[in-house]
């Protein structure tokens, strides 16, 4: 049996000169951000913190293709349909004392997809911070948010829309700074080349800045404040020129227990290389979710997007319940049924039911 305590003492002998007095290819503190619950033994085999999240669904619409476009994952109409919605499979280390690398595949019918890869400092001066590779541009709430992090089974219809199926994304940079303030203030400036909308052959150089605030409004409540705009190339008709965006975030958790109130909400509007921006597009979302205690989740979203494409103007509202089973933090079942109003007095109902399960030791995303 390999004597543990030995061999990091080897390790840690064995570290590169350059790394200073306190050679430790295992920092601690600050600099070594992996999951709670990581496998000692990886860690010190210079392993990766390794997870997979599974996504998998029964969907039901009585929507035709025309009522859904445009949203990711239009359901065939009047068929009870299994899914495997996604497979996440995300690979997280510390690289040094100086960086930190996050790698994250999915994996769906659509075929394999880098959904990030990126680099990210660990100690700059001046409370900056870099991230760069292939990221989620840091605009709005819930477009940076991988899909086990959703608290509903889809996205709303108004981020889709308006931002991107599955958000605004790809290559580039991030430069944060959080400002020396009594309560939490961050600054983002983000250059990418990004794909808004649903065209995947359309990339446009993007320019994104966001402002987040969080107060402590007592030690039960906290107040979130965040402020977008992304600025697009714009080079041919159509193309996406002006993108901004509100997000309100207000939590209330009982110290004693599991239960918690959250409310969220978030506006967007969308402007075109050749509107005026009288004439942008505006849509967002509202939501309520009480987690009753440890197993129990229920909620309720209203949703006001733009109308899809056949009817050529318009909007369309959604009002969607959820319901939801935690057996741990590593499993849940979700039911989620919608009632969808279109123009022209049209409307429509969709049902989902999912399950997620979480394997392996999988490090927090940024909140």
């Amino acid at each position: 049996m390999v004597n543990i305590a030995l061999l990091s003492l080897l390790v840690a002998q064995a570290a590169p000169p350059d790394l200073g007095s306190q050679a430790d290819p295992f920092p601690t503190g600050s600099m070594n951000v992996g999951a709670p619950g990581g496998i000692p033994i990886g860690k010190l085999m210079l392993m990766p913190e390794i997870a997979v999240v599974v996504d998998g669904a029964l969907g039901y619409t009585t929507l035709s293709t025309d009522q859904q476009e445009l949203i990711a994952g239009p359901l065939p109409q009047h068929k009870a349909w299994p899914m495997l919605q996604e497979v996440e499979l995300a690979f997280q280390a510390t690289v040094d004392p100086y960086i930190r690398g996050d790698v994250f595949l999915t994996f769906s019918p659509q075929g394999v997809e880098v959904e990030e890869a990126y680099l990210k400092t660990l100690s700059l001066p001046w409370s900056l911070q870099i991230k760069a590779g292939q990221i989620y541009s840091p605009f709005g709430r819930t477009s940076q948010l991988h899909r086990h992090q959703w608290t509903f089974v889809d996205q709303p219809v108004s981020m889709q829309r308006l931002v991107g199926a599955e958000g605004l994304s790809g290559p580039g940079g991030d430069l944060s700074w959080l400002a020396p303030l009594p309560w939490f203030a961050e600054v983002h400036l983000d250059y990418q080349a990004t794909r808004p909308g649903f065209d995947e052959t359309v990339q446009q150089l993007t320019g994104v800045a966001r402002l987040i605030q969080y107060f402590d409004l007592s030690d039960s409540a906290t107040l979130g404040v965040g402020l977008s705009w992304a600025l697009f190339q714009a080079e041919a008709p159509e193309q996406w020129k002006n993108l901004a965006g509100a997000d309100l975030y207000f939590k209330f958790r009982d110290p004693t227990s599991r239960s918690s109130v959250v409310l969220q909400g978030e506006l967007y509007g969308r402007q075109l290389s050749e509107q005026a921006f009288s004439e942008a597009r505006w849509g967002g979302y509202g939501q309520a979710v009480w987690r009753i205690d440890r197993n129990w989740e229920v909620g309720g979203r209203y949703d006001n997007a733009p109308a899809p494409v056949a009817f050529g103007g318009g909007t369309q509202e959604t009002w969607t319940a959820l319901g939801t089973y935690y057996t741990s933090e590593f499993f849940r079942l979700r039911v989620q049924p919608s009632l969808v109003l279109l123009p022209e007095g049209q409307t429509g109902f969709q049902g989902l039911a999912s399950f997620e399960f979480t394997i392996g030791a999988h490090a927090a995303h940024p909140f």
